[in-house]
């Protein structure tokens, strides 16, 4: 482990301040009227998804719904950026997430906002068929997710790659530059989205701390990061000094030069402790929101 870095992991269950999130009230509300539009449906074998299994799609949605914290894009997919955006969008609507996710499933394509979702057939053929990537084999809901995603947004990283093909996950098929990701969060978000930062040069910041804690009191915050130190993954062999992964920050402190922290990663929420030195070094980019 290098000198400059220290780090400690915590399990999805201590405490953390979230800040600027939607009210206890309405986010009650949400779950409940999925689970009852979810309990309306019988899911039978579907004629768009062939290899969507049906009990594991109902079961992968409730699970959403009731813990978005447990959405996991794999463990070498390049699916991080789509599961950071279907984290943030379970927590502020799990509503309309429940609606687009069933809409899908039922009818082929789905609409959220203004935009209309028309899966290609070779995704609609791959989904559910995920093997080796650990929990998401399984996640039935989140592999036409993030699927669907991908196949619907493209941006600079995409193009050579743009029609899907079996172990595309894995490739730029599925990758994500900072303004594709933007243009995501602006699409599925209801909140301006602003962002500081690229895909090759680090942006700067005076106070690097309370600039991330003054976006945290206004809405979401995204960061865009060189994972080589906070995440292993194969395929960061090639790619260490470029920026490849999406996490969702929680909450950021500083003091002696030591910055704690806590944000959300795939899968789990997790606290470490690093330099602000080398939290500047990996940070390539902020997204955050405004909400209204």
């Amino acid at each position: 482990m290098p000198k400059y870095l220290l780090i400690f992991s915590l399990s999805v269950f201590f405490p953390i301040v979230l800040f600027a999130q939607p009210k206890a009230k309405d986010i009650f509300t949400g779950k409940k009227l999925s689970i009852n539009h979810i309990n309306k449906i019988t899911f039978q074998k579907s004629k768009f998804w062939p290899k969507v299994n049906p009990q594991l799609f109902e079961e992968n949605l409730r699970r959403n719904i009731e813990q978005p914290v447990f959405l996991y894009a794999g463990r070498n997919t390049n699916f991080c950026g789509y599961a950071a955006l279907g984290y943030v969008f379970l927590k502020e609507d799990p509503f309309g997430y429940t609606k687009f996710m069933t809409d899908l499933y039922l009818y082929g394509k789905a609409v959220y906002g203004t935009t209309t979702f028309t899966p290609s057939k070779a995704i609609m053929q791959m989904a559910g068929q995920i093997m080796f990537e650990g929990e998401l084999d399984r996640n039935d809901a989140d592999q036409m997710l993030f699927f669907t995603l991908a196949d619907h947004f493209k941006g600079y990283l995409n193009i050579f790659h743009h029609n899907y093909s079996p172990g595309y996950e894995q490739g730029f098929w599925a990758a994500t530059n900072l303004r594709k990701f933007n243009r995501m969060l602006r699409v599925m978000f209801k909140a301006e989205i602003k962002s500081k930062g690229s895909d090759l040069i680090r942006p700067s910041f005076e106070n690097l701390a309370s600039f991330l804690n003054e976006k945290l009191a206004t809405g979401d915050v995204f960061l865009y990061l060189n994972n080589v130190i906070l995440r292993k993954k194969n395929h960061n062999k090639l790619r260490k000094r470029i920026p490849t992964h999406y996490v969702v920050l929680q909450s950021i402190s500083e003091e002696n030069g030591l910055v704690t922290l806590t944000y959300w990663d795939v899968g789990s929420k997790t606290r470490r402790l690093i330099t602000t030195k080398t939290l500047s070094k990996i940070l390539y980019g902020v997204s955050w929101s405004i909400r209204k």
